[in-house]
């Protein structure tokens, strides 16, 4: 979704090279997208602390790129609901940006310095800027044109594009995790133009190339590893055969697909008899967002009593499946159950998705103490309200981790579609038994919620909202905006 945004014209930290660069031959990369390049996901858990005490957790995933030549490697998250590579800039100075790999375009014989419209910037020259703002915080960037690569020396895919280069990026949620910045994987549509999509590029530049990508997320327990794959997908990692849903709307960026039904126990929901729910698989969110105010009814129909339960997983609930054109995604409570209990007394802010800004909606979590005996617990379903204007909204569903846990998903850049199968994780086998784990054991890590909301070009979040998500235990990446005006030079 495309609209109007107003760019700054800063002037650039000395960034232009003095002589023409020369790119990478990304027409004839190390290695031919004819299999699947792997990148390897590293999960990462940072705690969320109420009156002293561990609450919940928000994690991340993240897997390693490298920028210019020589090579400068970063750690970023693979999002596909935003659609721009962004890592901190040397000359970034907030504290967010402290302990962070931080790109040195002085140093890259391949990147220089360039408006949002490609034109190169010149020294002492005027540049663009954007600010790209995020559920739980915001990044003020500006353009550089390199090559991003994935894979090492020796196999590699390479493409040259523009990458938002970070001056600024708030406290949160960047100070809190250790990867480095974001690489988007919506659809081009949802990037300021098409030089800044990096699959789009990548898959463009090799007509012999599957253009695919398949992802597979596990929450790291057994020592299973997550994974994206590009160039196609890994067909070892999904039991069955890829069911395919149609890319709904793909003008809006997003990877949404048509929703049929919404069951609890086999029992269909009115939100979506109408025939206008959608849902976005999106690989940045650990969440279920569902749309308002059915998320109420729908929440309480999965809530249980905690009783003694230390892991919420284990509790007896309903079926929630959520009908495809193709299939019917089926989620146990072991797949979207929060796995701490919760309780009354500690409050943590959990966001809404909604249009220009953010609302906070109160959660209650495991006590401070556990000594208190007489305090009922209960389990509670990861969701998220959506509350979203029409044409994005107003049914509209965010597919994350409890859907993307179970599924492993593939992405068709070129027939606009999205493939389910279950993954073939250990909790897909056969003889996995959730019974058999009596009450559980209090878990090392739980949330995450990725989900980049709004790129809005030099518009600042509104400080309330911002407050509001610094008390929360969610983070969103959920791109809804992208807003330019090209620069205006006046002559004199």
């Amino acid at each position: 979704m495309k609209m109007l945004a107003v760019i700054l014209f800063l002037a650039c930290v000395d960034n232009a090279l003095s002589s023409p660069p020369t790119f990478l031959n990304a027409s004839q990369p190390a290695k031919e997208m004819n299999s699947p390049q792997k990148v390897i996901l590293k999960r990462e858990s940072v705690p969320i602390r109420r009156q002293g005490t561990i609450v919940s957790f928000k994690t991340s995933y993240s897997g390693v790129i490298s920028i210019g030549s020589p090579v400068q490697d970063f750690r970023v998250v693979f999002d596909t609901g935003s659609a721009h590579v962004v890592v901190p800039s040397d000359t970034c100075e907030s504290e967010a940006c402290a302990g962070k790999k931080r790109y040195k375009v002085a140093e890259s014989h391949t990147g220089y310095a360039v408006n949002a419209d490609g034109s190169r910037v010149e020294d002492g020259e005027l540049c663009d800027q954007v600010d790209i703002g995020f559920g739980t915080g915001e990044v003020t960037g500006e353009f550089v044109k390199d090559s991003v690569c994935l894979g090492n020396e020796s196999e590699k895919l390479c493409t040259e594009m523009f990458v938002v280069m970070a001056v600024k990026m708030s406290a949160q949620p960047f100070r809190s995790f250790g990867f480095d910045g974001i690489l988007g994987l919506g659809l081009a549509s949802l990037a300021l133009s098409e030089n800044f999509s990096f699959f789009g590029l990548l898959s463009g530049e090799r007509n012999t190339a599957a253009p695919q990508f398949g992802v597979f997320l596990t929450e790291g327990e057994s020592d299973e590893e997550s994974e994206i794959s590009f160039g196609g997908h890994d067909a070892t990692r999904t039991l069955g055969d890829l069911q395919w849903s149609s890319v709904a709307r793909a003008e809006q960026g997003y990877w949404q697909v048509p929703i049929l039904a919404i069951r609890v126990d086999g029992e269909e929901m009115d939100v979506c008899k109408d025939g206008t729910c959608r849902g976005v698989v999106d690989t940045g969110t650990s969440h279920l967002g569902v749309p308002v105010p059915h998320d109420k009814q729908i929440a309480q129909l999965l809530a249980r009593d905690a009783g003694d339960l230390l892991d919420c997983r284990l509790a007896v609930a309903p079926t929630l499946e959520i009908e495809l054109e193709t299939i019917n995604i089926t989620l146990n409570p072991y797949n979207y159950m929060r796995r701490l209990p919760l309780r009354e007394g500690v409050k943590i802010g959990s966001s809404t998705m909604v249009t220009g800004a953010t609302k906070s909606v109160v959660q209650q979590a495991l006590p401070a103490s556990d000594n208190d005996s007489n305090i009922s617990r209960h389990c509670s379903a990861k969701l998220m309200p959506v509350n979203l204007a029409a044409p994005v909204g107003p049914k509209l569903f965010i597919l994350g981790e409890p859907v993307l846990h179970r599924y492993y998903t593939v992405y068709d850049w070129k027939s606009l579609r999205v493939g389910f199968a279950l993954a073939n994780n250990k909790a897909n086998a056969p003889d996995f038994s959730l019974v058999e784990s009596g009450t559980g054991q209090l878990p090392a890590e739980m949330d995450r919620l990725l989900m980049q909301q709004s790129v809005i070009v030099q518009k600042k979040m509104e400080k309330a909202a911002e407050q509001a998500l610094d008390d929360g235990h969610d983070v969103v990446f959920m791109q809804m905006s992208v807003v330019v005006t090209m620069r205006v030079s006046v002559s004199h």
